[in-house]
């Protein structure tokens, strides 16, 4: 049988791109729901730096903490990206073998 590396190369980049597509909604809808989650936070802190409820300093406190809290959740989708990445490495190598299996 013949093994046409130019094809499994197609494959296997086929491969990556539907595992990407699958896993790259969940991600994006996820990211969508943390900066929802602060939403009501950030704008009740805009609010009240503007109308003097809060000084500088405590915005600038306040918009730190939020940035810590966002960083903590995107670190989920940094576990999400690398989990996405593992698929797509998995399923573009599972084309490879698969085709050398049916040259042999």
């Amino acid at each position: 049988m013949s093994f046409d590396i130019d094809q499994v190369l197609r494959d296997m980049a086929d491969a990556i791109s539907d595992a990407v597509k699958e896993g790259a909604g969940d991600i994006k809808a996820f990211a969508k729901e943390i900066v929802n989650a602060e939403k009501d936070s950030l704008k009740e802190l805009g609010e009240a730096r503007l109308r003097g409820e809060i000084d500088d300093a405590v915005f600038e406190r306040e918009i730190e903490r939020e940035k810590k809290v966002v960083e903590a959740e995107l670190l989920a989708i940094k576990i999400m990206t690398k989990a996405l990445a593992q698929k797509a490495v998995n399923a573009a190598i599972e084309v490879f073998v698969k085709a050398v299996k049916a040259a042999i």
